[in-house]
């Protein structure tokens, strides 16, 4: 048996983590009587520019293919979100556009917004703007690929049947506090409320999916599965033995999960939690990020009980 290695960060990631953790302590040392929105003290921002891809003025959100952020984020396309929507105002796809990157302990968004220059909307697809051939839907069987677990073991769905599931897709690198990690955060708090029933003992199982298996190996999992206290004989962290991803893919593309590598650096995603009966068929696809964990703890629970 090989040492195990522990679980380590990028160096921006390591920047940003000592930053927020300063900030973190600071806010431990003041009190308060009433609870505030987050003061300045609360945020770090980042300069920000890159070409407007696409526009949600009903979610008040704005995908950007960026340029680099200095000691935070490689190069990539993905979604913002923006408090004020005058900021879209006179924005549209193909727009060069600069602005202000907030990042606080609990969310991100664009605090300022500018466009510079006018161009044609983008011709090629990007992530998240991908149509699938097939979808999965509520009452199919999730595909059974062969995966390997945090242990390095082979793992498959089939293995869980007569559990309720709830799955989820990140990976480790990810640096916004309300994607991958609002994700496990969510899955660490589920594991508090279903573990705490003991009339499901036995019943359910978590599994956390990387779809980045060439950086995301069994160790590095495990390393990552412990940062979020998991129980691992409730809570399994799953990887594709094919560093290509070919296994993770054929479960990514039926759900409309879209990753983008960007040649080692940070991947552009959207975001799938799937819950399954134990009779291995799914019973719901969350597409976003602003589920609830109690609500999705109270579903397990449900479906767990269920004969």
């Amino acid at each position: 048996m090989q040492p195990e290695n522990r679980f380590s960060l990028s160096e921006p990631m390591k920047t940003f983590i000592l930053i927020l953790s300063g900030l973190i302590l600071a806010g431990a040392m003041l009190t308060s009587c009433a609870k505030k929105e987050e003061s300045a003290t609360d945020l770090v921002s980042f300069p920000l520019k890159g070409e407007v891809i696409s526009i949600d003025t009903i979610k008040l959100r704005v995908t950007i293919a960026h340029e680099e952020i200095p000691d935070y984020m490689a190069a990539m396309t993905m979604p913002f979100k923006v408090k004020d929507a005058e900021l879209l105002n006179g924005i549209e796809p193909g727009d060069s556009v600069n602005g202000t990157l907030a990042v606080s302990r609990t969310g991100s968004w664009l605090a300022v917004l500018n466009e510079f220059g006018n161009g044609a909307p983008p011709s090629t697809l990007r992530a998240g703007e991908i149509e699938m051939q097939r979808m999965l839907k509520p009452g199919d069987i999730l595909p059974d690929v062969p995966l390997v677990d945090q242990e390095g073991r082979p793992f498959r769905f089939s293995d869980l049947r007569d559990k309720a599931l709830a799955v989820t897709f990140v990976y480790t690198r990810c640096p916004l506090p309300e994607f991958c990690i609002l994700m496990s955060n969510n899955f660490a708090r589920i594991q508090k409320t279903l573990s705490a029933d003991h009339t499901i003992d036995g019943q359910w199982h978590l599994v956390t999916i990387s779809f980045d298996p060439r950086f995301d190996p069994p160790r590095v999992m495990k390393g990552y599965g412990r940062s979020y206290g998991a129980d691992f004989s409730r809570w399994s962290f799953v990887t594709d033995a094919d560093t290509a991803g070919r296994n993770i893919l054929k479960i990514a593309d039926g759900l409309g999960l879209v990753y983008e590598d960007d040649e080692g650096a940070t991947i552009s995603h959207n975001l799938r939690t799937v819950l399954v009966g134990k009779d291995g068929k799914i019973v719901e696809i969350i597409k976003d990020n602003e589920w609830k964990a109690e609500d999705v703890g109270g579903k397990m629970m449900g479906i767990a009980k269920a004969e």
